[in-house]
């Protein structure tokens, strides 16, 4: 994984890699909380990513955090953080 994803059509590529080289599948996004800052184009958000693991049948919980940066109603910028250690119980599950 690249450390980031500059512009849309990078972005969405970025991510359907990523996950569709996964046997995690994404069932629900949830906790939603943005943070606006003091650069307009910047919100940050915290999430927690749900779903199950199609090789086990195990269940997942992954705590993020997303750094946007949004120019013309588009994202033109993403930094995504996993928690790590959520992300390896996810690896187990």
């Amino acid at each position: 994984m690249p450390p980031r994803f500059e512009g849309r059509e990078k972005i969405r590529a970025g991510y359907r890699v990523m996950w569709g080289a996964s046997p995690a599948r994404v069932e629900e996004i949830r906790n939603v909380v943005t943070y606006e800052t003091t650069d307009s184009e910047v919100i940050v958000v915290e999430h927690e990513t749900m779903g199950v693991v199609d090789t086990t049948g195990g269940r997942f919980r992954v705590p993020g955090l997303l750094v946007l940066r949004v120019r013309d109603g588009h994202i033109v910028h993403c930094r995504d953080y996993m928690d790590a250690a959520g992300v390896a119980q996810a690896r187990n599950a």
